[in-house]
């Protein structure tokens, strides 16, 4: 008999058969009203301000006119965060629903990079939106998922519901379903009044999550800097502050999820089961489905009741996963705030012109398409409120060239800001050439901070066009002599054309700045804009440079601190930094005279240092030949290289690597639970125990349950009504401790997991912020290996995959443990003997079938990584991207890499669709013609009276008690069964891992040094012995190196960009290994200034501090003084801190700022006012060596002089790599790296 035929209708059930399609009706629409209750529930419980908000348009203008500036910010903040849950998820499903799958992302990355420099301003001017590389990386794929598994629940829900609702109203009363429905609406109602704020804590975790692995992308980016630092304890001690900060954020959110989930999981799932069984036997004690006295009615009672079970259990479930959904809403929300936050900022800052900053900013304040550049009252104002620039007006015709002078800091940079579009235009107006109010064509901006791109070397000579925007494609010969320009050549020789490569870590910063250069050469605009973006070349090549322009018809707005660059411009504009300014034109005598000026009287530090400033730039223009023969100079040769021709090569050894032969997997494994359970009885050992133990006690409770399925239909049989209500409180008592036990060992399970997460993270940490580790992961292992992504995003992946793993491994291992002899008691051996063989069948065929999903999953978080990387560096570059206009290339590349990640998903998700099918049919499907066969087989070998009540009670308990239990063990099996595609996926991730792990261990060992050469301490003196200096990529930069530094004998370093300059500095610091001969060198009392300037996070104090904390810093201060009373170590070590930025003239940041304002110091901060800022470090730190690498490039002539003086008097030794003549004075020997092929020549300067 068919199974929708096992019960025969009552006359009543006829009736409503009849009018079915009315009851249809009737219960769709209640059900789907409950489905809308249930989702809008969640969003008005918490919001109920909701219901008199704008719709989605209308919104965003309404939020864009109520930001203000300053404290307005912050009230808009709240009221967006104040915004229903509901709303959010409404826009977002409306755009996944217009943008479906991966035109979703698409359109989000269009908006932020294409749309008015929208990644930039977010960044660096707006800030209310924190880490949106986090948001689009993590939070949009996050939201996705868990929203398509919440959307396919509730509509496998809905369907389940109306189904079974047909089927039970075509057979008993509605009167059923009318409980049903009471019971998960009180049970919901109530549930949600003891509901937390799923979606705020979600919120607050992946905004911590984001900023965890914000440092991480910040030591990539600037590992060399905090390398020459050492600054690997500062950097420690912030990553562990943001680290303790989430943990703490999750034991929180575990706590909740585990006495709330209590509460559900009593309600709705353990107590709504007890329901459910009063309601499933109810009709059977009383009505027309009660059993009569023949065994032929017994046995038709049986098999109705085993279909109502079904029909009420699956129909109880799916309204319960319907009432649960507001839960998974409200988790959901906290993405969907996120997201809808940094769409609404999105779409505000590409739509409307910085409302956010100032109402009176508009593009109508842009002229366009003129043909001269014009200032007309405009005011200059830092995001943060300072006044830069006041009412300035001045004209650049074509023809003319402006060179803009002032001291760092005084808004050089922040004029171009503003004449981008990047900062608003306050008051006044801006005249300039071509189309809206960002740079375009026809001006072209070279930034002060050199960027490149990844990808070939032709698309950084086009950048930012691509292949497709180019009018004319640039040919070979074209690329030839673009480079030949800039002396670039031996770029077509070293790198293949069709590789990509990052320039940003292959290239110096000289030759970075040149690359810069040849990109002005091949775009040739009417105008360009030079941001100090030859500080690092020789200034014969500046002024070569300056020639090649004006020869192109170029007009140039330059910002400059290199007097000779006066030469080439007939306009000067010199800033003070507090609102004044000063214009000067050339005459025909080449005397400049000034036309007007808005410098006031009052006298301040700032302005006084901008007159320095001026005079010391225009004397210095006026009269060169003087300024050589004041500081003129001799050399002497003392020692030289033996001399190398290009054609000649030179057997060397390679430079090792972080290389080491991989572990197996096994192994691999086992290192890693030795990390993760050192010991069986300590922390993780225990909640291991305890996992075990509760997992046990869940079997017991569920052999239990079954039990008592079989011994409520044995009540059934005999009509014991009195007995089967002892068994209902039995079963309450039961409910009460499931639902402790089941939300407790999903809490353990997830707080194993966060346990394991921090001591792999610890684990690694130790490794990878020591011995400089972190700079060599990323410099010196040969291979790209993503530490970063490896230790936020991989490491939290694999322990959560890993506790997952272990407890889907020790549940079904007890569960077949004990079923295993529930079942020999009931089908003897046999019966065991058919379960066992069909797992061993079904684990040997599905493991022939499986792909191969570690390498698959390995890719993929590969890939995720590359992706995340590209966002990450999208935001440390967002300025000169910005400048350049490089939004449409950027978005290519991400595009490209994002593509890439779709494209291996899709794969992914075909394997695992087709292997899915495969494994739910042998671990769900098949399994159930088992079942009946072993339990025909007990029934045919069942001894007793079968006419007998109480033999056919026993056998139908029996019986029902045998399905439960076969039931149960199949599960175990198919969870055993799906254990090896689990291990399979998770080790890709310990292989990721590990590999990881590997290389770090290795970066601690001394092995990177050859044995040939010598690393010695000495307090004195600084020598380098026949010393090799060869990049990791296997390159000679200096052959046979020998010189000598001792104490009061500076050396200065110069030469061509790219010939070793700073190498020496990364040998000399222990970054790359001495190649040969002996390196000795003070243990300490050596103090390194990096090219690239650093600001740590923290306050003012803690920039000059730095690496040392605070507590270290007043203990140097009291041991300076010779003072033992702690209390005073504050004020003392502010005394002298203040000093110290007296003589790097940069009190009046602490004036302005305060000792513990903290800030984002490298939006604050100008590049000289960060040069400044690091030698003020040099000068509290007070070393006996100071290595100096163009640490002072981007300063004014006169400030870099009086930092050397300041230096020379303090008695502090410097070794320097500089190309500015004017420090030659410091400096008592010059080592000239001549040509980057191993040549070079150490001179006696002879003043």
């Amino acid at each position: 008999m068919p199974s929708l035929q096992l019960l025969q209708l009552t006359k009543h059930g006829r009736g409503i058969l009849a009018s079915r399609r009315r009851t249809l009706a009737v219960v769709s629409g209640a059900l789907a009203a409950g489905g809308a209750l249930a989702y809008a529930r969640s969003g008005r419980r918490r919001h109920p301000e909701v219901a008199n908000g704008d719709s989605g348009g209308d919104a965003l203008g309404t939020n864009g006119e109520r930001l203000g500036h300053g404290g307005t910010d912050g009230r808009v903040a709240g009221t967006k965060r104040r915004k229903s849950a509901l709303k959010s998820l409404h826009l977002l499903a409306a755009i996944l629903l217009k943008k479906i799958g991966p035109n979703g992302t698409r359109y989000l990355l269009g908006l932020m990079l294409t749309a008015n420099m929208v990644y930039y301003k977010m960044s660096h001017v707006d800030h209310r939106i924190s880490n949106p590389e986090q948001r689009i990386a993590s939070d949009i794929p996050k939201f996705c998922s868990e929203l398509s598994e919440l959307v396919q629940d509730d509509l496998a829900a809905l369907a389940e519901g109306l189904i079974y609702t047909w089927r039970l109203c075509s057979y008993a009363s509605p009167k059923y379903m009318l409980w049903i429905l009471g019971y998960i609406l009180v049970a919901g109602g109530a549930i949600r009044n003891f509901s937390p704020a799923f979606g705020k804590l979600k919120s607050t975790e992946q905004h911590l999550e984001g900023e965890y692995r914000q440092l991480h992308s910040r030591l990539r980016t600037h590992a060399e800097s905090v390398a020459f630092y050492g600054g690997e304890k500062r950097e420690a001690s912030h990553i562990m502050q943001r680290f303790q900060a989430l943990v703490g954020h999750l034991k929180h959110v575990l706590h909740e999820n585990w006495w709330f989930g209590m509460i559900q999981d009593f309600f709705l799932k353990y107590f709504g089961a007890t329901v459910a069984v009063v309601l499933i036997i109810e009709p059977f004690f009383s009505g027309d489905l009660r059993p009569d006295s023949s065994t032929l009615g017994r046995a038709d009672m049986l098999s109705n009741l085993r279909y109502h079970t079904s029909v009420i259990i699956s129909l109880f479930q799916s309204l319960g996963t319907l009432s649960i959904s507001s839960r998974r809403l409200n988790i959901l929300s906290g993405y969907a705030d996120r997201i809808r936050e940094l769409l609404d900022v999105s779409r505000e800052l590409s739509g409307v012109r910085d409302r956010s900053l100032n109402h009176n900013s508009s593009p109508g304040n842009y002229i366009s398409e003129a043909n001269h550049i014009e200032f007309s009252g405009v005011k200059v104002v830092t995001p943060a409120g300072n006044v830069l620039v006041e009412d300035l007006t001045l004209r650049v015709e074509t023809g003319s060239n402006l060179l803009i002078t002032g001291p760092n800091g005084s808004g050089k940079s922040s004029l171009f800001r503003v004449l981008g579009g990047l900062w608003p235009l306050v008051s006044g107006h801006i005249v300039k050439p071509g189309v809206g109010s960002d740079l375009n064509k026809e001006i072209f901006y070279v930034p002060q901070r050199p960027y490149t791109a990844v990808g070939t070397l032709r698309e950084q000579l086009i950048y930012p066009l691509t292949a497709d925007q180019e009018i004319v494609p640039l040919s070979y010969d074209g690329m030839v002599d673009l480079l030949k320009n800039v002396d670039l050549e031996y770029l077509l020789e070293r790198y293949p054309l069709d590789k990509e490569v990052n320039w940003g870590n292959e290239l110096s910063l000289g030759e970075q700045q040149r690359l810069g250069m040849a990109r002005l050469f091949y775009h040739k605009p009417k105008f360009a804009i030079l941001d100090e973006c030859t500080s690092a070349v020789t200034i014969d090549m500046e002024e070569r440079f300056c020639k090649k322009v004006r020869a192109m018809g170029t007009s140039c707005i330059t910002i400059s601190h290199r007097p000779a660059l006066v030469a080439f411009h007939n306009i000067v504009l010199s800033l003070d930094g507090e609102g004044g300014w000063d214009v000067q034109h050339r005459r025909d005598d080449s005397s400049f005279y000034t036309e007007e000026s808005d410098f006031t009287s009052l006298e301040t530090d700032r302005k006084s240092d901008a007159l320095t400033v001026q005079r010391a730039f225009m004397n210095r223009a006026k009269s060169n030949a003087s300024l050589r023969s004041e500081h003129s100079y001799s050399t002497k040769v003392i020692a030289s290289s033996q001399k190398l021709e290009r054609e000649q090569t030179v057997q060397t050894p390679l430079v090792p690597q972080l290389q080491c032969s991989p572990r197996p997997l096994p192994l691999r494994a086992a290192a890693m639970l030795k990390i993760l359970v050192p010991k069986l009885l300590d922390k993780q050992g225990g909640q291991l125990l305890a996992v075990a133990l509760l997992i046990f006690s869940r079997t017991v409770i569920s052999d239990r349950i079954a039990s008592l399925n079989g011994t409520t239909v044995k009540f059934v049989l005999e009509q014991d009504k009195a007995a089967f209500i002892r068994l209902v409180g039995i079963s309450v008592l039961q409910s009460a401790a499931n639902s402790f036990v089941a939300p407790s060992l999903r809490t353990l399970t997830a707080r194993l997991a966060l346990g394991w997460r921090i001591c792999m993270t610890n684990h690694l940490l130790q490794f990878y912020l020591r011995r400089n580790a972190f700079y060599k992961v990323f410099n010196m292992s040969g291979k790209s290996i993503d530490a970063d992504q490896r230790l936020t995003l991989d490491v939290d992946k694999l322990t959560t995959d890993l506790a997952g793993l272990v407890t889907g491994m020790v549940k079904p291992l007890v569960d077949i443990l004990w079923f295993t002899w529930r079942m020999k008691l009931l089908s003897g051996r046999r019966g065991v003997g058919i379960l066992y063989a069909y797992m061993l069948l079904g684990l040997g065929f599905l493991r022939a079938v499986s792909p191969d999903f570690g390498n698959l999953a390995s890719e993929e978080q590969e890939l995720e990584g590359t992706f995340r990387f590209m966002h990450s560096r999208l935001r440390t570059h967002a300025e000169s991207i910005a400048f350049f206009g490089g939004g449409s290339r950027e978005k290519a590349m991400v595009e490209a890499k994002f593509m890439k990640l779709q494209n291996h998903s899709k794969v992914l998700l075909r394997k695992q669709w087709l292997y899915g099918i495969v494994d739910d049919f042998v671990t769900k499907q098949l399994p159930h013609n088992v079942t009946w066969g072993l339990s025909l087989l007990y029934a045919l070998e069942h001894k007793g009276d079968r006419a007998l009540t109480s033999t056919q009670g026993e056998l139908a308990h029996a019986l029902r008690f045998l399905a439960s239990v076969v039931s149960q063990s199949f599960v175990a099996f198919g969870d055993i069964l799906e254990l090896h595609k689990k291990f399979l996926e998770l080790s890709g991730g310990i292989n990721r891992i590990f590999e990881l792990e590997e290389v770090l261990h290795v970066a601690q060992r001394d092995t990177l040094v050859p044995s040939g050469a010598i690393s010695t301490a000495s307090e004195e003196i600084i020598l380098f012995h026949e010393v090799d200096i060869v990049t990791p990529s296997q390159k000679l930069l200096a052959s046979k190196l020998s010189c000598n530094v001792v104490q009061g004998k500076s050396l200065l370093l110069t030469g061509p960009n790219g010939t070793g300059k700073s190498s020496v500095f990364r040998v000399l610091r222990d970054l790359w290994p001495a190649f040969s001969g002996r390196v000795t060198k003070p243990s300490e009392g050596m103090f390194h200034v990096p090219q690239s300037p650093y600001t740590s996070l923290g306050t003012l104090r803690d920039q000059v501090i730095y690496p040392l904390s605070r507590e270290e810093a007043e203990m140097k201060i009291l041991s300076l003084h010779k003072a033992g009373n702690m209390a005073s170590a504050p004020e003392l070590l502010d005394d002298h801190l203040k000093t110290v930025l007296v003589n790097v003239r940069l009190v009046y940041l602490l004036e302005r700022e305060g000792w513990d304002s903290t800030l984002n110091w490298e939006d604050v901060l100008s590049l000289g006012e960060q040069q400044r800022l690091g030698m003020a470090r040099l000068f509290f730190h007070h070393p006996k060596f100071g290595i100096l690498d163009e640490c002072t490039n981007a300063t004014s002539v006169d400030v870099e002089e009086h930092l050397y003086r300041l230096a020379t008097n303090m008695g502090i030794t410097v070794i320097t790599s500089s190309q500015r003549p004017a420090l030659i004075p410091f400096h008592s020997a010059e080592l000239k790296l001549i040509d980057g092929e191993g040549n070079w020549e150490l001179c006696e300067i002879q003043h």
